[in-house]
Formats: C-alpha cells, sequence, structure tokens
C-alpha cells in the first residue's frame, strides 16, 4: 500500500515523516496533481494543503475520479477539509475539527484556511493566521469562559473583515476599535499562554490514523453515495493534459503523446478514417467491410450523399468525388475531429496504441520539448502555456511538406487526423517543428496490423 501526503503549511515535512514514516509528501496540491499520481486499489491519497490562488485548485471530478478506481482518499485541515466536506457522501474521508466545522455549515468560505505562506525551500512557512484557527481559539475562549458568546461574535466579525492576506492576532489587536482593545487583549493574552492551530492537529490526526490503519480511512463503498456522470470531457481533456510519463527527465503528457501519433505517423490517417467509421457502424475497426457497413448505415438514415452542410467538410477539389467517398470523407471529419485541448490517446486507433508505438512516441514528444527549451520565443501572442517559437506559415509549409500536401490542402490533412480546423492542428504541431526541421521525420513503428488496401488508397487520395 502506498500512501501520497499532499501538505505545506499546515505541517513541516520531517513531522509528516515522523508519524507517517513510509509516505510519499509531496506539495500543496493543484488541478493535475491526482491525474499524474501512479496509484491503484488499496493506496491511501491524503490531502492536507492545496494551492487556491497560485495555481488553480484542485477539481472535484479528480478526486472522484481516484474513489471509483478504488484508491482512498481522505482530507483534513485546510483543502483536504474543504473537500472532504463537499465529497464526503461519495466516499472521501474527512478527519478533525475543521472538517466538522465545513460539513455542518459552521463554515462556508474558502478562504477560512487560505494562508500566505512562503515557498517550499523554505518549509511553506506561514505569513498570516487562518481565520479557522481564529474561529476555533474563540470557541475555546468561550468554552474557557475567557470571552463570552457575544464577545466572540465580535471578535470573529473583526477577523472575518481583515483581508485573508492580513490576517493575524496582532492584526486583530491593531484593528480592534478602541472600545474592544480590553477584550481583545484578554482573549489574545490567552491565547498566547496555550497556542493551539487547529489545522496543523487536524492534519496530525489524519497522518496518526492513517499510521494506526485506522479503519474510517477506507475506499468508497456501498454506503456511500454512487457516483455518476463521472467521465465527462472535461475530465477526458484533464487527463490528457495531467497524466503522462517522465522520460528523460522531460515529463511527456498522454496529449502530447497523442499529438505525435497523430501528426507524424504515416498509417494514422488510414486507422483514423477506419476506426470513426467503425464506430459509427458500431462494428470492429479490423472489419474488412468497415467503410460498406458505414455507407449502409447512413444510407439507412438518409444519407446516400453528403448534404448541403456537409460540403464544409470538403475542399473544392473534393467536390467531383463520387457520392459514396464525398459521404464517407464528411462523416469522418465530422465525426472524428477535436480541437487542440481535446486531445487524448483514446482518440487515436486502437492499432497505434500499442506499447512499442507509445513508447517510441514519448521519445520524440520529450526530445521534442527538450529541444524547444534551446530555443528563442517569436514577438508573436500566444494563449498562456502555449509555445510560439515558429510563425505559422513555417509551421505550415514543415507538415505540408511532411505530408506529401500544398499548403491549401492543409486543413482536410488536419481533419483527417483528427484536427477540427487549422488552429487545432497548429497549436499541436508546433512544438514538433524544431525537431523535424533538426532530425526529420521520426521512424515509428509500423503498425502490426495492415488495413485494407481500400482505406489506404483513400488515404492517399486525401492527402495528395
Amino acid at each position: 500500500m502506498t500512501d501520497v501526503v499532499f501538505i505545506g503549511p499546515s505541517l513541516p515535512v520531517h513531522k509528516v515523516c515522523r508519524l507517517l514514516p513510509d509516505a510519499l509528501v509531496l506539495p500543496p496540491v493543484a488541478h493535475g496533481d491526482l491525474l499524474r499520481l501512479d496509484v491503484v486499489p488499496g493506496d491511501r491519497v491524503l490531502i492536507i494543503d492545496g494551492f487556491f490562488l497560485q495555481h488553480p485548485p484542485v477539481r472535484h471530478r479528480e478526486i472522484l475520479d481516484l474513489l471509483d478506481r478504488g484508491v482512498t482518499v481522505a482530507g483534513a485541515a485546510s483543502m483536504g477539509a474543504l473537500r472532504a466536506a463537499e465529497l464526503w457522501q461519495f466516499g472521501m474521508r474527512g478527519v478533525g475539527e475543521v472538517f466538522q466545522l465545513y460539513r455542518d455549515g459552521v463554515v462556508t468560505g474558502d478562504d477560512e484556511v487560505a494562508v500566505v505562506h512562503g515557498p517550499a525551500e523554505e518549509g511553506h512557512r506561514t505569513l498570516s493566521e487562518p481565520l479557522v484557527n481564529i474561529r476555533v481559539e474563540v470557541r475555546r475562549a468561550v468554552a474557557a469562559e475567557v470571552l463570552s458568546d457575544a464577545e466572540a461574535a465580535l471578535l470573529l466579525d473583526i477577523a472575518r473583515e481583515l483581508p485573508f492576506r492580513r490576517r493575524s492576532y496582532r492584526a486583530l489587536e491593531r484593528t480592534a476599535p478602541p472600545e474592544l482593545a480590553a477584550v481583545v487583549d484578554r482573549f489574545v493574552s490567552w491565547h498566547r499562554r496555550d497556542p493551539r492551530d487547529a489545522k496543523s492537529a487536524d492534519a496530525r490526526l489524519l497522518l496518526s490514523m492513517a499510521a494506526e490503519n485506522a479503519p474510517e480511512l477506507c475506499p468508497a463503498h456501498d454506503g456511500d453515495q454512487p457516483i455518476d456522470n463521472l467521465h465527462t470531457r472535461f475530465l477526458d481533456s484533464w487527463r490528457a493534459r495531467f497524466a503522462g510519463e517522465s522520460v528523460g527527465g522531460q515529463w511527456v503528457s498522454d496529449r502530447e503523446t497523442a499529438a505525435v501519433l497523430m501528426l507524424l505517423h504515416p498509417e494514422e490517417p488510414a486507422w483514423h478514417r477506419r476506426a470513426v467509421l467503425a464506430g459509427l457502424a458500431g462494428v470492429d475497426i479490423a472489419d474488412p467491410a468497415v467503410e460498406e457497413r458505414a455507407h449502409q448505415v447512413a444510407g439507412g438514415r438518409g444519407l446516400t450523399a453528403a448534404p448541403a452542410s456537409g460540403w464544409d467538410w470538403l475542399t473544392d477539389r473534393e467536390r467531383d468525388l463520387d457520392d459514396r467517398e464525398a459521404l464517407l470523407r464528411m462523416l469522418v471529419r465530422a465525426f472524428g475531429t477535436t480541437p487542440h485541448r481535446s486531445l487524448a490517446l483514446w482518440m487515436v486507433a486502437a492499432p497505434l496504441r500499442t506499447p512499442a508505438l507509445l513508447d517510441a512516441a514519448r521519445q520524440v514528444a520529450a526530445a521534442a520539448a527538450a529541444l524547444n527549451d534551446t530555443l528563442p520565443r517569436t514577438t508573436g501572442q500566444r494563449r498562456p502555456n502555449g509555445r510560439l517559437h515558429f510563425r505559422t506559415e513555417v509551421v505550415d509549409a514543415c507538415f505540408a511538406a511532411l505530408w506529401g500536401c500544398d499548403t491549401d490542402g492543409l486543413e482536410a490533412a488536419a481533419w483527417d487526423r483528427g484536427f477540427v480546423d487549422l488552429m487545432a492542428f497548429r497549436y499541436a504541431a508546433e512544438p514538433l517543428v524544431a525537431y523535424l526541421k533538426t532530425f526529420g521525420a521520426p521512424r515509428l513503428p509500423e503498425v502490426a496490423q495492415r488495413a485494407p488496401e481500400e482505406t489506404l488508397a483513400g488515404s492517399a487520395a486525401r492527402v495528395g
């Protein structure tokens, strides 16, 4: 069993290692981190801290995906408590006082667990006090008869009005109105004599329970609410973007692997065509009559030729195709293309997803990424996280030469490899231009089984 702990300012790493010695300790969780984990049923993921502002926060579906796969997910203290309070019905386990406050609706704002902290190199040293800690201390002070209920409510209102970046006991003293100065002084003096950090205490509790294999930390089961409608286009897109493998120290995402196969494997257009038509016809991709069966299914639904709207998927040169071929090309392009952000390995035809081909594609993607790291950027504009080393015309010319078509036919060639438009193609293709210019087209392994000659001929006609 593997324990993975996401933690930052709530507890120092050396204390985590003391409480749960064999755990894999990672920084605060962010969007995508759970999708990178190599975990299996029986493993446990313990979420304590997570990013709010510096990076997009961990999404609920990422946690639900782990629960659905039989992985135990538990949370406490900070982001873990917040997500557990939102997902405990589905089998995420929550531990500690902060979790209970969120679960019971006493606390509703995610700013209550937010803190400003230093970098990992400084041990995520906290630079502010989370409101939930102040809330718990105020409740303790009431129980100890240091504060009345009315005084506690007033102090909590003052703390709540402070921006989370400025919250601290010292700030509470500085900002309290004069008529409450004595109350604040009494509370803060009591706190400093017997300080308590609720988030830290909850983090220690979760780790101690994990070390003792507490039965409460169990996978989702029949007693939990079923997880429905989990696998959406969003989750597939996130998995393609974040999941992957490290190759020579270079992280290669599944999306980058898919892009290499879709763009660079010479047999991809033929297999892509067969895969789309097989899906539409409800037959196996290896069926030798897949095109005829797809054509029959289309005819059964009243399509014997490309409809007027389908001509948008055909170039001017293709207007003279016979009705059957025009219809098949339209179907492949209309149902088999996707934006760049939606690229995923499952979109690559199954015969191209062999271990040998995937390994080879990852090697190409890693080499391309390493080469790109040495290149200057152009002055062009691109969306965040998008690389831009080559002008559009350079990208187009490079792939037109590779695919054996002119630039006017590039969009049709991109459609036949699964890209919805030239923008989607260019986003996937540009990171590979430097590689192609430096090394030429890679020698990717051939597909073990061959597509029928009819499909191969059709593919050649499309890019010619």
